[in-house]
C-alpha cells in the first residue's frame, strides 16, 4: 500500500511532530509504504490548504492507495467538506484512514464514512428548512425580503451627474448607488421622438 501522511496544526507555534510520529508508527504496523508526508499550518474553515490539495491531486492521478490522517478535524474544513472529499477519495479507489476512528480499507470503515455522509446531508436539510421557515415567517409579518430598493433621489442624482458628463463610475460613487442601478435607470427613461438613447 502506497500511503501519504497528512498532518496539520492551526498555529505556527504548534508542532506536527506528534501527529507524524504516530502516523508513521501506524503505517509501519500495517506494513504500508509511506511515499509522501504533507504538513502545513492552517487554521479556520476559510483558509487555503495547499498541502492537502497536493494530496488530492495525487489521489486523482492514482498515485496513492491510502491517506493517513491523525484526526478528522485535521483534514476537513467542515462536515460537508469532510464528507465530499472522503466520497471523492473513495470513488477513486483510495482509502481514507484515521487510526482508531475510520478505516476505509474495511467494510465497517466504509459504512461509517457513508453514515457521516448521511448525517451531513441531514444537517444541510435542517439548515435549509430553518431558512425556509424564517423567510415564510418574515413574509407573514409583512417584511420586505431581498435587497432594499435604491433611494429614488440618489438614483436621480446619479442620472443628473451622467447628463452632466460624468462617467457611470463617477456618478455611482458620488450618488451612493451601484453602476448597474444607474444603467438600469438610464435604460428605463423613455426616448422622446427625435432623441437618441445612449446607455
Amino acid at each position: 500500500m502506497r500511503v501519504a501522511i497528512y498532518a496539520r496544526v492551526s498555529a505556527a507555534d504548534q508542532s506536527v511532530e506528534r501527529q507524524v510520529r504516530e502516523l508513521r508508527e501506524y503505517a509501519q504496523t500495517r506494513g504500508w509504504e509511506i511515499v509522501r508526508e504533507f504538513c502545513e499550518v492552517a487554521g479556520g474553515a476559510g483558509q487555503k490548504r495547499p498541502q492537502r490539495d497536493k494530496i488530492l491531486r495525487m489521489v486523482r492521478r492514482r498515485a496513492l492507495d491510502a491517506i493517513l490522517v491523525h484526526a478528522l478535524d485535521r483534514w476537513g474544513r467542515s462536515v460537508q467538506d469532510l464528507v465530499l472529499t472522503m466520497a471523492e477519495i473513495e470513488a477513486l479507489g483510495v482509502a481514507f484512514v484515521v487510526p482508531g476512528h475510520i478505516d476505509m480499507t474495511t467494510p465497517m470503515g466504509r459504512m461509517l464514512a457513508h453514515f457521516l455522509g448521511a448525517v451531513a446531508e441531514f444537517e444541510r436539510e435542517l439548515i435549509r428548512e430553518r431558512v425556509r421557515s424564517g423567510l415564510a415567517n418574515a413574509r407573514a409579518k409583512g417584511k420586505r425580503l431581498g435587497r432594499p430598493p435604491a433611494v429614488k433621489y440618489r438614483v436621480e442624482k446619479g442620472l443628473f451627474l451622467i447628463e452632466q458628463g460624468k462617467t457611470y463610475r463617477e456618478a455611482a460613487l458620488k450618488s451612493g448607488v451601484s453602476i448597474s442601478t444607474l444603467v438600469r435607470a438610464k435604460r428605463s427613461i423613455p426616448v422622446l421622438p427625435g432623441e437618441r438613447k445612449y446607455a
